[in-house]
């Protein structure tokens, strides 16, 4: 694997904090290997608020497998017993696509940019 294809499937994730609402911005290839990533952010995310707003920012994603849509599933029920909220953010059609397949589509709700997922919660900032 060349240096510059290395580097394109490295995955990575930034938590940023906007009120009471996270933000967490995913880069790269969101698979077997890198979902316990999102995992421990997710959870980190979470842990850290009664009645989160957590935002998951895939605008960056450049492939995901069966396992990071679990981890989704996963973020996505544990939001949900703590009475919270989830938005996805700059899901590719690809991706929509396989959610829809999967029969979970419905379950999420989305927004093409972090601001528009912001602005779900607007008691929250």
């Amino acid at each position: 694997m060349s240096r510059a294809e290395e580097e394109a499937t490295r995955f990575r994730v930034r938590a940023d904090r906007h009120g009471r609402v996270t933000a967490l911005h995913a880069v790269g290839a969101l698979d077997y290997a890198s979902s316990p990533l999102l995992k421990r952010e997710a959870d980190a995310a979470l842990g850290a608020m009664d009645h989160p707003r957590l935002v998951i920012d895939l605008s960056e994603v450049t492939f995901c497998d069966s396992t990071g849509y679990g981890v989704l599933m996963y973020a996505l029920t544990r939001v949900r017993r703590l009475a919270g909220s989830l938005v996805l953010v700059g899901t590719s059609a690809v991706m929509r696509n396989r959610l829809n397949r999967l029969g979970v589509a419905e379950l999420f709700e989305t927004r093409r940019t972090v601001e528009e997922a912001m602005e779900t919660f607007p008691e929250a900032t």
